[in-house]
């Protein structure tokens, strides 16, 4: 089902977005794993080079997709480096533990913009490549988006926005062709 496929995996330097650029690969899909610092990218690159062959090498960009600019950046990477865009994997965000009532206006806004906020540009930079090739966009989500606990308020907020966003995203782009999936977990 990947073999050939062009895929974007965001936050792909660790932890799940990392095993899963790792298992696209391993299934003959052209992968292009961004993360933010240069040094996370490397290491990543060498995990993924440590696994053996895989029918397209990886490729990796560092990019702070919270930064003006660089969600497009990363599409023309992927459409230099690829050939193209058909499924963008979205995995980045931040977590923690804090008391909504005691998380400033800054702070909130820290979460929203590490949980939402990196997704809105590179979103837009590839929805059209996507529904073009009939791809997917899948953003990690989580159940704290759906199911608010103590001390993770902030979080859930953030990730409450991200699933409406998915949604929104969702049904603007289902009706030319691409499809989009929310994973809560």
């Amino acid at each position: 089902m990947w073999h050939g496929r062009r895929v974007i995996v965001a936050g792909g330097t660790a932890g799940f977005g990392l095993v899963l650029g790792r298992h696209l690969a391993r299934h003959g899909a052209r992968v292009l794993i961004v993360g933010r610092s240069g040094d996370g990218v490397r290491k990543a690159l060498e995990i993924c080079e440590r696994d053996g062959p895989v029918p397209h090498p990886v490729r990796a960009i560092p990019a702070d997709l919270a930064q003006p600019g660089e969600g497009n950046r990363v599409a023309g990477e992927a459409l230099r480096v690829l050939g193209g865009i058909d499924d963008l994997f979205f995995c980045v965000g931040r977590s923690g533990r804090a008391a909504i009532l005691r998380t400033d206006r800054a702070e909130l806004q820290a979460y929203v913009d590490a949980n939402l906020m990196t997704a809105v540009e590179i979103t837009r930079a590839v929805a059209e490549d996507i529904a073009s090739s009939r791809g997917h966009i899948v953003y990690m989500g989580s159940l704290a988006g759906k199911l608010v606990t103590s001390f993770m308020g902030p979080y859930a907020v953030a990730k409450s926005a991200l699933a409406a966003y998915a949604d929104a995203v969702r049904l603007e782009l289902e009706a030319t062709g691409g499809h989009v999936l929310l994973v809560s977990s």
